[in-house]
This record gives C-alpha cells, structure tokens and sequence, in this order.
C-alpha cells in the first residue's frame, strides 16, 4: 500500500510534498557534492562516532546554500506549531547529511529527558533531496509511532515528527541518500 501525504498526516506526521522543486534538490546536492564531509556523530554524554550506531555524513555546504534553506524552513514554523498544537519560537540550524551505500542511523529520539538545556527540540524536520528508485534504494525513514510507518525518500518532500518520537534511517542498499534535517524548538 502507497504511503500517501494524506495517511501520515492522519498518524500524526506533518508533510509537504513538493517543498523543493526537483531544480532545487539538484542545486542543493551539487553544493553538498562540493562539500567538506565528516563521519555523522551521536549525542551520548558527549558527541562521538559510533558506525554501530549511525554510518552517514555531515556535509558543510556553502553559507548561501545553508541560508536559503534555513530561511525555507523556517517559513514552516508557524505551519508546523500549529499543526502539532505547540507553540514553536525557533530552529536549530540545518544540517546536510548523505548516507551512502551501506549507511544508517539506529532507532532513536532527537531529544531526551534532561537534554532541555542543551537541545531544547520539539519537532525535527527531514528534507528529502534524493528519490528511492531514482537516486538511491532503501533509506527509509521509519517511525515508531502507535505502529511502523515507513516514509520512503521522494526527493523535495518535508516531514515534520515530534522529536521524542523513536525512529530510524533505515539502510541505504544502493546509490546516496541527501538530506536536510532541522529541529523546531
């Protein structure tokens, strides 16, 4: 069964299809191949890398690049606050991630108990800028919500969980998958 815009919503998931033009994924994934990659950490008491855990890379892309998108998803914040019934008075910044072949990231939550301080998320957006069957296979995003729900990547789509939800990248078997990922606090 297709994973439809309008069937995450009813589980809770705020989506916007076509968030990006495919131009613009294109655009933003020829920075990141331009880009500075390093091994994607964890939060763990500390940051570290942990390939057991998470097998991606954070990709530093040109500062206009960063701004455009900051300034894109911010625009949604007020969407997203009131789609999830809560009130939103910022963002983390956004972060470029690229899994490749092999890459993953483990059941987790982008916020914990006691991390207030330091990471006050509410809700974490995801960017996809690649397309399973297109430019990559497997790489879905899985939630853990009341079931399983699987988002698989289409290039340009946004989707906004709350941050306390477990989920997980699941394994990239062929070619890259680019993302973009925020948090609303």
């Amino acid at each position: 069964m297709k994973l439809t815009a309008e069937r995450m919503r009813e589980g809770g998931v705020f989506v916007v299809s076509g968030f990006c033009s495919e131009d613009a994924c294109v655009h933003i994934r020829a920075g990141m191949d331009r880009g500075v990659a390093s091994h994607a950490q964890i939060y763990a008491g500390g940051y570290c890398v942990d390939e057991a855990v998470r097998r991606a890379f954070e990709v530093e892309v040109d500062a206009d690049i960063v701004e455009e998108m900051q300034r894109s998803i911010e625009g949604t914040r007020e969407q997203v606050a009131h789609f999830f019934r809560t009130p939103l008075c910022g963002e983390e910044g956004p972060g470029f991630l690229r899994y490749v072949v092999g890459g993953f990231y483990a059941r987790h939550c982008d916020t914990a108990p006691g991390w207030d301080d330091d990471f006050p998320r509410r809700v974490s957006i995801v960017l996809f800028l690649t397309t399973a069957g297109v430019g990559c296979e497997g790489g879905s995003l899985r939630l853990h919500t009341s079931g399983v729900l699987d988002v698989t990547p289409l290039a340009g789509t946004l989707v906004a969980l709350p941050s306390d939800i477990p989920h997980e990248v699941l394994p990239v078997t062929a070619g890259v998958r680019d993302t973009i990922v925020d948090w609303f606090y």
